[in-house]
Order: structure tokens, then sequence, then C-alpha cells
């Protein structure tokens, strides 16, 4: 007589249900490991564009705008950077922005786009900041050709918040993106200094 061997109908069930308790467990973890991920990523972006927004203006000896743009050519009016950001030399000082990539622009004295930045993926995430001066929202920053960020002649500073959120709109992780009128810019995780909106 063949033996049959296998799992009975109760092991089954114990099974599944220690399965269950650690997806409910584990689960809520994971979405706020990933968001944390996010959180980080997009900081480190900003952060990036921002050295090479400063960077190019010194090298090229020209006016390097980053602004919000949800298409990916030129600025557009809004505070929330999630939508996506733009570098581009500034040449005619209009901060408007171009789609024309700056490797097959001639003219140097042309507008020309040097880096895009997409929206960011998690609908969760606000990206947005305010000028130290006014406490307007932050929708550009041009640096000059010596590296200092200025807007037609007025200098510029401020601060960008980069916040996650939950389900309820309630913060669970933030970052802040400090830009000195040096041209400077750090990473903060001080309380005092993030200002994150009411929701994403």
């Amino acid at each position: 007589m063949k033996k049959y061997s296998g799992f009975t109908l109760i092991e089954l069930m114990i099974t599944l249900f220690i399965v269950g308790i650690l997806l409910t467990v584990g689960v809520p973890s994971m979405r706020t490991f990933l968001q944390n991920n996010q959180l980080i990523a997009t900081t480190n972006e900003l952060v990036s564009s921002i050295h090479i927004a400063r960077s190019e203006a010194l090298k090229l000896n020209k006016k390097v705008t980053i602004c919000v743009s949800a298409d990916g050519k030129s600025c557009v009016s809004s505070e929330k950077w999630a939508q996506g950001w733009i570098v581009f030399v500034d040449a005619n000082d209009d901060r408007v922005g171009t789609g024309v990539n700056c490797s097959a622009v001639a003219d140097v004295n042309t507008d020309c786009l040097l880096r895009v930045h997409e929206a960011v993926d998690d609908p969760l995430l606000s990206v947005s900041g305010t000028y130290d001066s006014n406490a307007a929202d932050i929708e550009w920053f041009t640096f000059t050709s010596r590296g200092v960020p200025k807007d037609q002649g007025a200098s510029q500073s401020g601060v960008f918040s980069i916040c996650s959120f939950d389900t309820s709109n309630s913060v669970i992780n933030s970052r802040a993106v400090v830009l000195s009128l040096s041209g400077r810019v750090r990473v903060s995780d001080n309380a005092a200094v993030i200002s994150c909106p009411a929701s994403p």
C-alpha cells in the first residue's frame, strides 16, 4: 500500500493565519520604508539640481535658473515642485525656459535646458518652499555668473520643505533644503526650519 504525504487542513489553516499576520505587520512598514526612500531621493535630487544650476552658472558665465516645470520644457507659475523642475541657461533673464537641450544649441546667448526632473511618483509627497526675504512661495531661483542666487538684482535665499504624508494627511517624515544668500545649499531635519503644507 502506497503512503501519501502532504499538508493537513489544520496545518494549511495555521500557515495561512501566520502569513496573514506577517502581511498585516509588514505591509505598512514596507509602505513607510518606500516613502522614506522617496523622500530621501527627492531631497538628494533637488540638492543635486541646485548644485548643477550654480556650477553651470559659474562655468558658462551665464545666468542659470531652476524653476517648477510640469512639461519639462518651460517654467510654470506654481509653488508645487513635486510637478517636476528644470535647470536651464536663462540667457535673456526672463525666467521662462525652453525645451531645447543645450547640447543642440550653437548660440550661447539662447535659453537652453541643462537638466529636467520629472514629477515625483509619490502622490503623498510634497515639495514646496518659501523665500527668506518675504515668505512668498518659491517658483524659481536664478544663479548669476558669480554663483550667487539673485533675481533681477535682488538677492535670493530660501527653504524648500520636502514632506511625506500618510493617507490621513498627517506628516510622517520631512526634510528641508536650505539655500543661503551665498548660493550654498544644505539639508536639514530641524522641525523649526521645515514648513509642510496642510496636505500634499
